[in-house]
């Protein structure tokens, strides 16, 4: 999957939004529809949900776990 600056002035396919894309999402193995055109602001949104979901550990959490022989998910 790549992240890659749009070279046609297109609409972003983020639901109801219609501002024009900046950034195209190109997913590999992916049948006709393999391009994702997305707005600034429906990225940045995309950007901060995930971050919500998915957050890292830090190094010091990892190093301390392993010395105490807890078995980490990581």
């Amino acid at each position: 999957m790549k992240l890659i600056k749009t070279p046609y002035k297109i609409r972003c396919e983020m639901g109801a939004c219609r501002n024009f894309a900046e950034r195209t999402i190109v997913m590999d193995r992916v049948s006709i529809k393999n391009h994702l055109h997305v707005c600034g602001n429906c990225l940045q949104t995309l950007y901060k949900l995930i971050g919500e979901e998915f957050v890292p550990k830090s190094i010091e959490t990892l190093k301390m776990s392993r010395k105490r022989g807890v078995k980490n998910e990581a």
